[in-house]
């Protein structure tokens, strides 16, 4: 998917909020908006993906306020809020007629615990009531009974955000029950609010996965030339590859791994008219 005329105005307005985030300091927020324009403006034309042309002015960002990870607390909060709710969310799940399916559903709605988008707003306070509300609502697009026949074989699961992949544990073991192998990727680096190798440890990825990979330098979703061997050879060998959120959308929409199950709550008007539902729906959409 290529970047979007709405695309530049949410990527400064993220590189504001994160600056803000670390410094009250208006010289140092000015400079990171500078060079964030410096890079849009050279790049935009050439109409890249999104998620790509983002990874490299959040880096820059991050060189210019001299953090490794602006968003630690950001994601250490959304984190314990997911972990509070996640004896709810496993209760729902024991008691559905359809686990895997309600797995997914509630994979799907922690896709929201993605900061500073704009016109997203992230819930805190009252995410139990939350996720009650969205699972009755249900899924925009669904294709769980095909990624469930997909998932007998090897599994690659790509991850998104931080406090999202608390949740995501739970379709990872409805998935366990059906695959020969799951694999699971995380940012091998701290970017925006995405789940490192530190927060899938956390939330007890590899008590449940066969194995936990990165996507190595730690891309805003997935830039084939930064992957590792390793994660790389997994991607292409797999019978369905699972990816969490609207960056690796972004990225893979046009990718030639096939099978995709996309799962994500369509948080902008450009991936949803990408892929034809509205602003604050949920999809469950597979690419073969």
């Amino acid at each position: 998917m290529k970047i979007s005329p709405l695309c530049p105005s949410c990527l400064l307005g993220r590189v504001y909020y994160e600056a803000k985030l670390v410094t009250d300091d208006e010289e140092v927020i000015a400079k990171c908006v500078e060079e964030s324009l410096s890079i849009l403006a050279e790049n935009f034309p050439l109409k890249p993906i999104n998620a790509h042309l983002a990874t490299r002015i959040h880096r820059r960002v991050y060189e210019i306020l001299g953090v490794d990870d602006p968003y630690l607390k950001v994601k250490e909060n959304a984190n314990r809020v997911a972990l509070e709710s996640l004896p709810l969310a496993e209760k729902i799940v024991r008691g559905s007629e359809d686990p895997f399916k309600t797995a997914v559903i509630i994979s799907i709605v922690a896709n929201t615990f993605d900061y500073g988008v704009q016109g997203h707003k992230v819930v805190e306070r009252d995410f139990q009531e939350f996720l009650l509300r969205k699972i009755e609502e249900g899924l925009a697009i669904d294709n769980v009974s095909r990624l469930r026949n997909l998932c007998s074989g090897k599994v690659v699961y790509l991850t998104d955000n931080a406090g999202e992949i608390v949740f995501d544990t739970l379709l990872m073991k409805e998935i366990k029950k059906y695959s020969e192998k799951l694999t699971v990727v995380v940012r091998g680096r701290a970017i925006i609010s995405d789940a490192t190798t530190e927060d899938a440890k956390l939330a007890g990825v590899e008590k449940i996965a066969d194995e936990l990979l990165t996507n190595g330098k730690g891309a805003i979703g997935i830039i084939r030339e930064e992957l590792p061997e390793e994660t790389l050879k997994r991607l292409e060998e797999a019978d369905v590859i699972v990816a969490k959120g609207m960056a690796n959308y972004e990225c893979l929409s046009d990718a030639e791994f096939k099978p995709i199950a996309f799962l994500l709550t369509a948080k902008c008007e450009p991936v949803a008219r990408d892929i034809g539902v509205e602003v604050g729906d949920m999809v469950a959409k597979v690419v073969e």
